[in-house]
């Protein structure tokens, strides 16, 4: 057996994908693409700045307000502390692209590939694997005041590529920060 093993990794920052509008063909990008997480309910920092409220104090008042509702609003769909996940592909920057990403779940209808063909590598014409593209890091501190980046902040996590949901229990335990009695 081999001293080190090979495993696919995540595409290495810096990775461009070349694609097409399927609305003006002639318009073609290469680019950088990563998957932009948001789970439900954690855009409620737009109404604050990092030093406003700081990271564990949006993480208590989005589990109380939003994260805690599901399974009460939808037991049959989700588990007591589960939380959806929606997904869009982006630039890191994010000028100019921001479509829901593609296979995604919680996907309600149009998606990145409605507006654009499919994406390959700019070097050598790969299609791109949508689970291999990077999960862009969300701040929320005095660098980065992102939309729901209180929840990588507080806690240090982020999902995996087009991860469904979010178990705001476990994660908020391990992290040692509040997590109400869900019983």
């Amino acid at each position: 057996m081999p001293a080190t093993k090979t495993t696919t990794q995540p595409y290495p920052p810096g990775t461009e994908w070349t694609f097409t509008s399927r609305r003006n063909p002639s318009f073609t990008q290469t680019t950088q693409l990563v998957l932009y997480p948001e789970p439900d309910g954690s855009a409620m920092s737009d109404d604050y700045l990092p030093d406003e409220a700081d990271a564990a104090t949006l993480w208590r008042k989005w589990v109380n307000q939003y994260a805690v509702t599901y399974h009460q609003r939808y037991p049959d769909k989700y588990r007591l502390g589960e939380v959806p996940i929606f997904w869009a592909v982006t630039k890191p920057s994010f000028g100019g692209v921001f479509e829901a990403a593609p296979h995604a779940p919680n996907v309600l209808s149009e998606d990145f590939l409605t507006h654009y063909t499919h994406p390959t590598h700019a070097k050598n014409g790969e299609p791109i694997n949508w689970a291999r593209l990077l999960v862009m890091d969300k701040a929320w501190n005095d660098t980065g005041a992102d939309k729901g980046g209180f929840i990588q902040e507080a806690t240090g996590w982020k999902p995996a590529p087009l991860q469904s949901r979010m178990d705001f229990v476990t994660v908020g335990r391990a992290a040692g920060l509040y997590v109400p009695d869900l019983r």
